[in-house]
């Protein structure tokens, strides 16, 4: 007979099966979209089936893609449905301004880290005692635990991969619905990036009707959030960059942080051409943040939230902070917890931890990452997995590709920050624990495979709509402006209209490389 113990870590397993099966799967799905030949143009529609599980009636939206991708309608229509019975805790919600969080970017850009690291971060910053948390996520099982007293089947019949919200909904299509119909209509490559924002297709031209939708939508995720009287912000979490839907749709008072990371390394799709899709994607979503359509946000990259942990995440804690003061919260942590914040960093702001985000446990296998560097830890996240790295060099080795990445490297990547790691340090790892920032270990950013980091003016909130609270911040530090970095200016601050306008010229050009 199993112990309690061994049947924990057999659900465990279980659930680690499901993750990981379901990744596989979504992964396989856009790489068969994305590689199938196009050899005709029709229009592929698919439309969400109502079913009726546990009093609930699937929503209906509608999606066609034509003309290779380049034609998408999506429609949502709220007047066909029903939901579920009124949530009593929904209109509690609203009555105290509770604030929504979503945390976006694309397929193993960090979203899942960024999650777990704003989830503590406000709990810390917010709670009054450690039994009220001030943050909820999602938990797929929360609405059928009374149901069950076996814990391994109420995993196998109501357990989501990773608990995203978009598969706690059925208002708008999953990325794995929208890799599907892509992939019947034939869609020719360029198109296909708009898988990762397609929600945005969906808005109703009719601003109340996009309230309907958002009430819905409110009241479907509402159902698993473990909603409490201290609760403040409701954690949603999805791999996308649907930014515009959920703002335009919004019921609750929104911020948005956005994680990106560079495409090559994380190489999302598992495609050689990954960086058209990356600047394709973000150059959407920094278009909307740049043209002030979303009103409160902040963008950062993966890379700098793992080398410059506690500065980003102070800087993220006082843009939540700025926000909240519009809708009539404030801070509540004592001075002594804001001493400790302060007292993890080092002289020059850099942060004191490890490279490798998992510890010991040995979740990340090394063997997944590639073998390229020395003196650098082999499951540290900065260093690309051998399947990025061998989409990296099937890129490189196509003209076509090679002329694109060369671009995005070139003059768009920087203005992000990004820079390659030097091989010769073997002493790399060290000096970052140690926040030696004095010895010089990057090299300007190339297009050939190499681990990728931020050079330290970067290693903050990259974008902002609470650019003014941000400076303040920096100011408050010891930082003339931000650092008295030259031309850097636009940290913290919106993104600035070149940027959008160089991406927007690379896409320009390579839509007319040859392959």
């Amino acid at each position: 007979m199993a112990t309690p113990r061994r049947k924990k870590m057999l659900l465990a397993l279980f659930l680690v099966i499901l993750n990981m099966t379901f990744c596989i799967i979504t992964t396989i799905q856009f790489q068969k979209a994305v590689l199938t030949p196009i050899d005709r143009v029709e229009a592929v529609s698919l439309h969400a089936q109502p079913s009726t599980t546990n009093n609930t009636v699937s929503q209906y939206w509608s999606l066609a893609v034509s003309d290779r991708g380049e034609t998408v309608d999506c429609r949502i229509a709220t007047q066909q449905t029903t939901t579920t019975p009124t949530n009593k805790n929904l209109a509690r919600d609203v009555d105290n301004k509770k604030i929504t969080i979503h945390i976006h970017g694309m397929h193993h850009s960090g979203t899942g880290y960024l999650r777990k690291t704003l989830l503590n971060a406000l709990n810390r910053e917010f709670s009054p005692s450690p039994s009220e948390p001030a943050a909820c996520i999602q938990d797929s099982l929360l609405p059928y635990r009374h149901l069950y007293s076996n814990k391994t089947e109420l995993y196998k019949d109501h357990h989501k991969m990773e608990e995203e919200g978009q598969h706690l909904q059925t208002m708008y299509p999953s990325f794995h619905t929208r890799a599907q119909v892509f992939k019947e209509a034939k869609t020719a490559q360029f198109e296909l990036p708009k898988i990762a924002y397609l929600a945005d297709y969906c808005l109703s031209n009719d601003d109340t009707e996009n309230k309907r939708i958002g009430n819905i939508l409110l009241e479907q995720w509402s159902r698993y959030w473990n909603v409490t009287s201290s609760t403040k912000f409701l954690l949603q979490k999805t791999p996308s960059l649907d930014v515009q839907f959920l703002e335009s749709t919004k019921r609750l008072p929104t911020l948005h942080v956005i994680v990106v990371r560079h495409p090559m390394t994380s190489n999302s799709w598992g495609v050689p051409y990954m960086g058209y899709g990356w600047a394709m994607a973000y150059h959407h979503v920094l278009k909307l943040l740049n043209e002030g359509k979303v009103e409160w946000y902040a963008v950062v990259t993966y890379e700098a939230l793992l080398e410059y942990h506690d500065v980003v995440v102070e800087e993220l804690m006082e843009v939540v902070n700025s926000g909240t003061k519009r809708f009539g919260l404030t801070s509540i942590a004592t001075q002594q917890e804001q001493l400790n914040m302060s007292s993890n960093y080092s002289d020059d702001g850099r942060f004191r931890r490890q490279l490798h985000l998992r510890g010991a446990s040995g979740i990340s296998n090394p063997k997944k990452r590639a073998n390229l560097w020395l003196g650098v830890p082999s499951n540290s996240y900065l260093i690309p997995k051998k399947k990025s790295v061998e989409q990296w060099r099937k890129c490189l080795a196509q003209s076509g590709c090679r002329q694109g990445l060369d671009l995005l490297t070139t003059d768009v990547l920087p203005l992000f920050g990004y820079v390659s790691i030097q091989k010769s340090h073997a002493s790399l790892v060290k000096r970052i624990n140690d926040g030696n920032a004095t010895l010089s270990r990057n090299v300007p950013l190339t297009a050939d495979p190499s681990p990728v980091t931020v050079s330290k003016d970067y290693g903050r909130v990259l974008f902002s709509s609470e650019g003014d609270a941000l400076k303040l911040l920096s100011q408050s530090n010891g930082n003339s402006g931000m650092d008295g970095a030259q031309g850097l200016d636009y940290i913290g601050q919106p993104p600035p209209t070149d940027l959008v306008a160089k991406i927007t010229e690379l896409l320009r050009r390579l839509r007319y490389i040859p392959k």
